[in-house]
């Protein structure tokens, strides 16, 4: 079998969560299957050459693939961030139930041989609002072993320093204003952790005390909360905006959350090869 993982970007080209979910997932999938990365906008001329899709970000696939996709029925859907939801953001409407001129993609969705989500919220929100059967939820993000492996580390061995940390985050939707507004009313100096260097980043939040987060959309899981967690740290935030908060084991925290997180993610994997097979 050849596949295609199919994605508007690559962690190669944009640091963002659902690309170091994405690498998990190929580099896995690669050491069982013929796979090859291909860009939503590039395939067109490729569609014919593949035997099954996997889809993650796809704001740049075009509709004639989609609708070819559809009639294949092999496809399944990594589903990172409600691109079934013209908005983006389900918490914009009560009860999460967008109006039914705000839904889109609905056949993509539908048609999908699976639907895999990352956490219990977001299985319910997108079966709600398009009358799915097709959804599993992994609840969990992908970490490799590596990166778990270094997590542990430093929740063990690094000291506590500060009191508050908050993201230093450009991306309005990560809410750093609001973080940094909520510490300026509490008369709170925090620390912004910001790095390009994700063990450097990691080692800056394990100093930490505590996490404020405030994301001004529903984070479908938030690595960086579960992260915070791992790394002993207790997370202030609106916990209804975080998938991670929808799975019980996020009472976790340490090496208790690691070796949760570290099995599910082992199941997620096999759940994927298990469609592919």
């Amino acid at each position: 079998m050849k596949i295609a993982f199919l994605s508007d970007f690559f962690d190669s080209e944009i640091v963002g969560g659902a690309e170091k979910n994405d690498s998990v997932l190929i580099n896995h999938l690669k050491s069982k299957f013929e796979l090859d990365k291909v860009h939503t906008y590039n395939l067109d001329p490729l569609i014919d050459e593949y035997d099954f899709f996997i889809v993650s970000n796809f704001i740049r696939l075009s509709p004639a693939c989609k609708e070819a996709l559809i009639g294949s029925g092999n496809y399944i859907i990594y589903e990172h961030d409600h691109k079934y939801i013209a908005s983006r953001n389900p918490a914009a409407y009560v009860n999460f139930r967008a109006p039914e001129n705000q839904i889109i993609n609905r056949k993509f969705y539908q048609n999908a041989a699976q639907v895999f989500v990352l956490s219990s919220i977001c299985k319910k929100i997108i079966e709600d609002n398009l009358d799915l059967t097709n959804v599993h939820n992994i609840a969990c993000s992908l970490w490799s072993k590596e990166n778990l492996d270094l997590i542990r580390i430093l929740s063990k061995q690094t000291r506590k320093r500060y009191d508050y940390g908050i993201l230093d985050s450009n991306n309005s939707i990560k809410g750093t204003t609001q973080a940094r507004a909520y510490c300026n009313a509490k008369e709170i100096v925090p620390k912004p952790i910001k790095s390009p260097s994700y063990p450097d980043f990691l080692n800056q939040m394990a100093q930490c005390e505590r996490f404020l987060f405030f994301p001004q959309v529903l984070e479908t899981f938030s690595r960086v909360c579960a992260e915070a967690k791992m790394l002993n740290c207790d997370v202030v935030t609106n916990s209804r905006m975080i998938g991670f908060f929808s799975e019980e084991y996020s009472s976790l925290k340490g090496a208790e959350l690691i070796d949760k997180i570290s099995t599910n993610v082992t199941q997620a994997l096999l759940s994927f090869e298990e469609v592919m097979n």
